[in-house]
């Protein structure tokens, strides 16, 4: 079984509702990491300070099928392609220890869904 690691950089306005949706997309673990988001075309504002938007970047596991599942659908439900959406995307992994048995038979019987 090959996996993929499924990186999201929302809003935290908008953290709960990408959390629902990666899960309801096959995700069975999520990360959570909280930042804040710096732009190249930050407005200035009182005293030359600059606004910072907070952000959450979640991070997940899956198999590697159920990547491509969970970006279209995070895509679409979070309006993605507006300015300010966030950004959503995967990365291959070439090792990966630690998921367990319980979590890899769940990865199977969402990629068996989709078959």
């Amino acid at each position: 079984m090959k996996f993929s690691a499924v990186l999201l950089i929302v809003p935290e306005d908008d953290e709960n509702r990408a959390v629902d949706i990666v899960k309801r997309a096959g995700a069975t673990g999520i990360t959570i990491l909280k930042g804040k988001g710096l732009r190249h075309n930050d407005r200035k504002t009182f005293l030359g300070l600059g606004l910072e938007r907070k952000e959450s970047l979640l991070l997940c596991v899956v198999e590697k099928q159920l990547a491509m599942r969970i970006l279209r659908t995070v895509k679409s439900e979070l309006k993605m392609d507006l300015p300010g959406g966030g950004l959503a995307f995967s990365l291959p992994l070439d090792s990966v220890v630690g998921i367990g048995l319980a979590q890899i038979q769940a990865f199977q019987r969402e990629v068996a869904d989709d078959l």
